[in-house]
C-alpha cells in the first residue's frame, strides 16, 4: 500500500535509443521507485532488463498492467535501489548547505517557499524525503546556491505535478494538493469519500495547510475508514453550497478542544455571488487560524443563507447547525428570528455582525454594529470650549447630517454659509477666527463634487493666509464617514485640514496590527482586504477566542477591545439584547497621523 512519496522533478523520464533509466524517483512506504513514462515499443520484459528487476516484481508494483497491458505514455513505478546518498566532508557540507530542522506544522511547501528553493533541489539533496509526511525534528539540507531562485507559484506548480504523478501510479489512492480555503468537507465532497476516510490516512490533527498533500482513498478500492461511525456528510449540510464550488464549506480545524462555530452569510442572492460576504469569510478564516495557533479548537461551519428567512430556518433545523457553540450571523434583520429562537432555547451566543437589531431577542444576542442613539456622542468634544463653528454646504446639501450636527452642537453659536463653484474664497476667509480660537467647519455637502469643492477651498484659504503671514486659529473639519468611499477626493487634505468623522468601522492601514493582517490576507487570497474582511476577522477573533477558552462573554466583552482599530464595548441595550455602544471617532492630524478613539 502506498503511504507517501518523494518526487525528483529534475528532468523528464528519458525514452531514448539506447533506452535510459528515468531520473524521476518516488519514495513510497519507505521504498524508492523510479517513475518511468512508457515509450512506444517498450515492454515489461525490456523495462525489467533495463532496471534489473524481475517481471514478477514489475507486475507486483503495477497491478493494472497485468489487467490492461502496458501502454505507451502511461507512467509506471519500478523498484529502485541505487538512489545515491549525499556523502560530503563536514567542512564542505557547511559551505554547501544550511540545515533546517522541521518545526511542528511545517510542510514541504512552506519550507521550500521559506527558502525560495525548488522542490526538485530539496528532494535531490534529501534522499528518502517524504513531502507528504514531514516529522517535527527532522533535519533537511538546504542548498545555499539554490536559495532565492524559485517563486512560490513555481513551487506550488511543482507540488501540483508531484501530486498528479503520484495519483497516476497509485491504484488505491488519489493525491490531493491542498489549496488555500479548502476544507476537509469540500475535499471529501470532491472525491466522494467520508471525512473520516481522509483523517484516517493523513496527519490532519493540526488542521489543513495550503500546499500539503493528502492521500485520498479511492471509493471501491480501499475500505472506507470510519464508515460505520457516521463520518459521511449529511444531505442537510449539502443544502447550503458555497457559490462557484458546488460544495458546502464545513471547515474542520481540529486543534485540541471542542468549540464549534457556525457562520451564516448570504454568499449568494438570486444566483449572484456576493463578493463582500466571501471576503467576510476569508477574514474569519485568518482569525480561526490564529485561534488554532493559540492552541484552541475551532470547528468552523459555513452556511449560505441566500438572504432568505426560509433558508435560515432550514439551516437551523440541521444537525450540523445544532451542534453550534457560537453562531455568527445572519447579517440581515429579517433572517434573524430562527437563530434567535435557537439561542433562547440553548443559551448559545449569537452575533449579528453587521445589522443593528431593533427587536428584543435576549441577552445572548450580540450586536457588533453600534446603536444609532450613540453615534455622535464622541463628536461633542470637537465643539466644546472656545470654537468658531461654521456649517458649510454646496449646491447639494445632506439635510439629515445637518440635523444630526445641529443636535450635537446644541446651544453653541454657529454660522452657516453656502459655497458654490465661483464663490470668492474671501467669503470663507472672512469667516475665520484669529489666533487662539479653533475654526471648526462642518461640511454638509451631499455629494462628492461638493465635498471636493469645499475641501479645496478651505485648503486654498489656509495657504493664502500662511503666505500673507496672517494669523488664524487652527482649522478642523467635521465630515461624514461616506467620504472614505469617494474615489476622487484628495486624501492628503484629510491630514492638512484635520478631518474627523464618526464611523461604525475603520481600519487604519498604517497601524501595525492592520498592516500585519493585510500582509497575511494578501498572501492568502491575492488581494487587498475590504471592510468586510476586517469585520469577519473581528467577529471570530473577539467571540471565538472567548468561547473556545470557556470564558463567559460577559467577562471578556464588557471592556473596550480593539482587534483591528475599531473599538467595541458590549452591554445591555434598550431592546434587551447585548449591544456594542462604541462608535469610532476617526481624526486625521496635520502631523500625518490617524487617531481612532
Amino acid at each position: 500500500m502506498i503511504a507517501a512519496a518523494v518526487f525528483l522533478l529534475s528532468g523528464a523520464a528519458a525514452a531514448q535509443t539506447p533506452p535510459a533509466k528515468s531520473s524521476e524517483v518516488v519514495n513510497m512506504a519507505g521504498t524508492d521507485y523510479y517513475l518511468h513514462r512508457v515509450a512506444p515499443g517498450e515492454t515489461v520484459y525490456s523495462l525489467s532488463r533495463l532496471y534489473g528487476i524481475s517481471e514478477e516484481r514489475f507486475y507486483e508494483d503495477n497491478p493494472s498492467v497485468g489487467q490492461t497491458g502496458l501502454k505507451a505514455g502511461e507512467t509506471v513505478r519500478i523498484l529502485c535501489t541505487d538512489v545515491p546518498e549525499i556523502d560530503l566532508p563536514r567542512r564542505k557540507m557547511r559551505r554547501t548547505f544550511v540545515t533546517h530542522t522541521v518545526q511542528p506544522g511545517e510542510t514541504t511547501y512552506s519550507i521550500a517557499k521559506r527558502y525560495s528553493l525548488s522542490l526538485n533541489t530539496l528532494v535531490q539533496d534529501n534522499p528518502g524525503l517524504d513531502p507528504a509526511h514531514l516529522k517535527a525534528g527532522q533535519e533537511l539540507l538546504i542548498r545555499k546556491s539554490e536559495m532565492d531562485k524559485t517563486s512560490p507559484q513555481q513551487i506550488l506548480s511543482q507540488m501540483g505535478d508531484f501530486a498528479s504523478t503520484l495519483s497516476d501510479v497509485s491504484g488505491e489512492y488519489a493525491y490531493h494538493l491542498v489549496e488555500m480555503g479548502e476544507t476537509l468537507y469540500s475535499i471529501a465532497k470532491e472525491y466522494g469519500v467520508a471525512i473520516t476516510d481522509i483523517e484516517a490516512n493523513n496527519p490532519v490533527g493540526e488542521g489543513l495547510r495550503a500546499g500539503e498533500l493528502l492521500k485520498i482513498p479511492l471509493p471501491g478500492r480501499v475500505p472506507a475508514a470510519g464508515e460505520a461511525d457516521g463520518g459521511a456528510l449529511s444531505e442537510r449540510e449539502a443544502e447550503t453550497p458555497l457559490p462557484g464550488t458546488g460544495a458546502v464549506f464545513r471547515e474542520r480545524l481540529p486543534f485540541t478542544g471542542s468549540m464549534e462555530l457556525s457562520l451564516l452569510l448570504p454568499l449568494s442572492e438570486n444566483g449572484t455571488v456576493r463578493a463582500g460576504f466571501v471576503e467576510f469569510y476569508e477574514g474569519a478564516l485568518i482569525a480561526a487560524a490564529e485561534l488554532r495557533d493559540s492552541g484552541y479548537t475551532v470547528k468552523l461551519n459555513l452556511f449560505n443563507t441566500e438572504r432568505s428567512a426560509e433558508t435560515v430556518r432550514r439551516i437551523t433545523a440541521s444537525d450540523a447547525f445544532r451542534a453550534s457553540d457560537l453562531v455568527i450571523g445572519p447579517v440581515y434583520g429579517e433572517e434573524f428570528a430562527p437563530v434567535a429562537e435557537y439561542s433562547a432555547a440553548t443559551g448559545v451566543p449569537v452575533v449579528s455582525p453587521l445589522a443593528e437589531l431593533t427587536e428584543a431577542y435576549g441577552a445572548t444576542i450580540f450586536g457588533m454594529s453600534p446603536e444609532e442613539s450613540g453615534r455622535y456622542d464622541k463628536m461633542r468634544q470637537l465643539f466644546e470650549g472656545d470654537r468658531n463653528i461654521v456649517f458649510i454646504t454646496s449646491d447639494t446639501n445632506d439635510a439629515a447630517f445637518e440635523r444630526e450636527m445641529k443636535a450635537v452642537v446644541g446651544n453653541h453659536p454657529y454660522q452657516r454659509v453656502v459655497y458654490r463653484k465661483g464663490t470668492p474664497s474671501q467669503q470663507i476667509d472672512a469667516l475665520l477666527a484669529g489666533s487662539g480660537t479653533e475654526n471648526v467647519f462642518v461640511v454638509l455637502a451631499g455629494d462628492e463634487t461638493g465635498t471636493d469643492l469645499i475641501l479645496a477651498a478651505l485648503s486654498s484659504v489656509q495657504n493664502s493666509r500662511l503666505a500673507r503671514s496672517k494669523s488664524t486659529g487652527r482649522i478642523a473639519v467635521v465630515g461624514s464617514s461616506k467620504w472614505v468611499r469617494y474615489r476622487n477626493l484628495d486624501r492628503s487634505l484629510f491630514f492638512k485640514l484635520n478631518v474627523s468623522f464618526v464611523t461604525s468601522y475603520h481600519a487604519d492601514r498604517g497601524n501595525a496590527a492592520v498592516a500585519d493582517f493585510d500582509r497575511r490576507y494578501i498572501e492568502a487570497f491575492g488581494r487587498v482586504p475590504s471592510l468586510y474582511s476586517y469585520r469577519g476577522y473581528d467577529a471570530v477573533k473577539l467571540f471565538g477566542s472567548a468561547v473556545a477558552a470557556g470564558i463567559p462573554l460577559s467577562e471578556t466583552l464588557g471592556r473596550v477591545t480593539v482587534p483591528l482599530q475599531t473599538p467595541y464595548r458590549f452591554g445591555a441595550c434598550a431592546e434587551g439584547n447585548t449591544c456594542n455602544s462604541e462608535w469610532a471617532l476617526v481624526s486625521y492630524g496635520s502631523d500625518y497621523t490617524i487617531r481612532v478613539r
